[in-house]
């Protein structure tokens, strides 16, 4: 399955400075894709995004011969484990955790896996489809709960992936917008819209843009 991805990360501002709170991850050349997102102190966000979004790659390889739902549990599972081997070499009392939301693109569908409040919707001929639930709580890995859905893909589907933060509501007002006057819009400049109000913000946010071929 062919698609054409962008990304785009804005970092949160803490006391003036910019430092990244989201992070994303490419797999198994473009059919794998994940947002990370740091949850508790700043100074724990970087350490948490390496080890999960390292985990759910090791995941991801380690179980290429199940269905894609099982691969993503057993990704899932592995990043959380990676969390946690980090957080237990730490001496401080806040651990810190973080949300996921990954995709894996395989037999002509979308499957998503989510922890927390990140998101996936499906653009379909002017037709948007929240893939991920709502009203999901915001918590992380190390004591949050995986939900996997799939759903099957047409040629021209847009998929939009990212942190709760590129789906405020100026973010969706934008990409509707650009959507509506032309559904062919480039995923680069989608991708970019939905960071670009978290960006001002100061709260960060982390996107991508896939579509469809």
């Amino acid at each position: 399955m062919r698609n054409d991805a962008y990304e785009s990360i804005a970092p949160a501002e803490v006391r003036g400075h910019p430092i990244p709170r989201h992070g994303i991850g490419r797999y198994e050349g473009g059919r794998a894709f994940a947002v990370a997102t740091g949850i508790g102190r700043p100074r724990g966000w970087s350490i948490a995004r390496k080890h999960v979004l390292r985990g759910l790659g090791e995941g991801l390889a380690n179980a290429s011969s199940v269905s894609p739902a099982e691969r993503l549990r057993t990704a899932v599972a592995a990043a959380r484990g990676a969390l946690i081997d980090a957080c237990n070499a730490l001496v401080e009392r806040d651990v810190p955790d973080a949300g996921l939301v990954a995709l894996l693109l395989s037999g002509g569908a979308a499957h998503v896996a989510v922890v927390g409040d990140g998101r996936v919707y499906l653009q379909r001929r002017g037709n948007p489809q929240r893939l991920t639930p709502r009203d999901q709580p915001a918590e992380g890995l190390i004591e949050g709960q995986v939900i996997v859905a799939e759903t099957v893909l047409d040629p021209n589907d847009l998929l939009l992936i990212g942190s709760a933060s590129a789906f405020s509501e100026a973010a969706i007002s934008r990409v509707g917008g650009v959507l509506q006057s032309d559904a062919h819009a480039p995923p680069s400049a989608l991708a970019s819209l939905l960071t670009e109000p978290a960006r001002k913000a100061g709260v960060g946010a982390a996107a991508l843009a896939i579509r469809i071929a």
